[in-house]
């Protein structure tokens, strides 16, 4: 567990395809354009966590629901275009820290980003919700994630709150995923199995996956072979009020050599 912990708290992570050097992890969701009264946009910091004399550069790379390349607007702090195609190169000596904003001016679309970086480069990001007239309405952070094998979000659908999911699947292959809504007595209440292609990515409310299924508190909890990225968003009833919610590791159901294959153990954080 302390591991796991470690692991964690640092988001670190490294491509199966790369090398050892190679710094990955994942924003399961991001979501930009307008919508009929209002507009979301995806808004993403980075900062390089190496000590002094450490350059880092990386990529930002956007990918559609479809799994192509997702060509997608964004300006920097100063609002200056950066990226091109569905790319945005960046370099960052110890201690700098870029933001790169989405230019919602298309209509809405979702889809995931991968950060690569050939050292520690950590991040976070937000999704905002903005009105008509491109006031914030509301937003909420986003943590960057590492694939996990089987993991769960928790639900709750109670006082018609509304409980959303997004998943990415990181990999070149179709994930055959189980999906399981869990009460709190750790009851299955309802099941399905689906397909997620390679590299595509989905969203969804949880009454959509199960519309029968009841008003409740538990956990929507899924697992295939390979792992996956995910974040979960809790909505009020009238969709006016929401925010993020990171998704847990599943122990009890996982191999845990399973679920972490991508962590980087640096033996100064496992020994510590």
């Amino acid at each position: 567990m302390k591991r796991v912990f470690l692991a964690f708290l640092f988001v670190v992570a490294f491509s199966a395809l790369g090398s050892a050097q190679q710094y990955t992890y994942y924003f399961p969701q991001v979501a930009s354009g307008t919508y009929t009264g209002g507009a979301w946009r995806t808004t993403i910091f980075l900062t390089n966590a190496e000590g002094p004399g450490v350059t880092s550069s990386g990529t930002v790379a956007l990918t559609a629901t479809d799994g192509t390349n997702w060509n997608l607007q964004w300006t920097d702090d100063i609002g200056r275009p950066v990226g091109s195609g569905n790319t945005i190169p960046f370099t960052l000596a110890s201690g700098e820290v870029r933001k790169y904003v989405t230019v919602a001016s298309t209509p809405l679309n979702t889809g995931f980003a991968t950060v690569t970086a050939n050292a520690a480069v950590l991040g976070t990001a937000l999704f905002t919700q903005l009105d008509a007239a491109g006031n914030s309405l509301g937003e909420a952070g986003v943590p960057a994630a590492i694939p996990l094998g089987r993991q769960a979000i928790f639900v709750d659908t109670t006082s018609g709150y509304h409980t959303g999911v997004a998943i990415a699947n990181p990999n070149t292959n179709t994930l055959v995923v189980h999906y399981e809504l869990v009460n709190t007595l750790g009851q299955i209440v309802q099941s399905t199995v689906q397909n997620l292609g390679p590299l595509q990515h989905l969203s969804f409310f949880i009454d959509q996956m199960f519309p029968n299924a009841p008003a409740m508190v538990g956990r929507f909890q899924f697992y295939c072979t390979n792992p996956m990225v995910s974040v979960g968003l809790r909505f009020n009833a009238n969709m006016t009020l929401f925010t993020t919610i990171p998704p847990v590791a599943v122990s009890s159901l996982a191999d845990p050599q399973m679920e972490f294959p991508a962590i980087i153990r640096r033996e100064r954080w496992l020994t510590s």
